[in-house]
């Protein structure tokens, strides 16, 4: 089998198939098995390594994580050790959740004074004084308690969160079927490049993509720099990249 892994156009073919089969038939697979290794397929091949206790984590998927899935390979003792560690610490609440319970502590917060990026919980506690939108959620998933992102380090900058994502980098991954507390990040001017985040809340309308997030550093009339944390109405096509965070 090929190494399976998130390209532009998407792989396809056979071995798709039987890889999302396999992990289908362990219920690590939450997409089709339609022989398109796309982001749900490549975020569920990271869903596999880590419940199988893996070490190193990532979206591709090959012959060795298909031995591991049908059975004709066996975990190591390490593996096992890692994997029944994981079970254990799974929490009563997801993590998402606890960070979009604590972003919306936040709302109606501005900076002070307008228009100088200076808000006490975001960019002053994270050392940056800029656009603060990033930090904003930064914040928010440290408090939930989140090892992905860390005051000073990751994530200031949106970019960066989407490129970590569609590596599979920072326990970050690419999803399709948002829930509560995934990050949302769009690209107002469809350049390819990240403008903004925020956290979804929920869905208003899935039949016409609309929904509901929780941004910091936004207004009605300033979507990236706003300067306040609000709550948003916003539609999927102007959503470069869904963001499920692991831990």
């Amino acid at each position: 089998m090929k190494t399976l892994k998130l390209t532009s156009p998407y792989m396809r073919g056979p071995d798709v198939r039987t890889m999302q089969q396999a992990m289908r038939d362990h219920h690590w697979l939450k997409g089709e098995v339609d022989g398109v290794y796309g982001p749900l397929s490549a975020q569920s091949a990271y869903r596999s390594k880590y419940w199988l206790g893996y070490q190193k984590l990532d979206q591709t998927a090959g012959d060795v994580l298909l031995g591991y899935l049908t059975g004709k390979r066996l975990p190591t003792d390490a593996m096992k050790k890692r994997a029944a560690a994981r079970k254990a610490v799974v929490p009563a609440t997801p993590l998402r959740e606890k960070a979009l319970a604590w972003m919306t502590t936040k709302l109606g917060t501005k900076e002070n004074p307008a228009g100088s990026n200076r808000i006490d919980w975001a960019s002053e506690w994270y050392g940056l004084i800029g656009p603060w939108c990033a930090m904003a959620v930064t914040r928010a998933y440290v408090e939930a308690g989140s090892q992905s992102f860390r005051r000073t380090q990751r994530y200031a900058y949106v970019p960066y969160i989407v490129n970590d994502a569609r590596a599979g980098a920072n326990n970050l991954t690419l999803t399709n079927t948002p829930q509560p507390g995934d990050l949302v990040c769009y690209d107002w001017e469809g350049n390819g490049v990240a403008d903004h985040v925020g956290l979804f809340e929920s869905w208003i309308a899935v039949g016409s993509g609309t929904f509901k997030a929780v941004e910091g550093n936004t207004s009605v009339g300033n979507d990236s720099n706003g300067g306040e944390c609000m709550r948003r109405d916003r539609s999927r096509s102007l959503v470069q990249a869904f963001v499920h965070v692991g831990r």
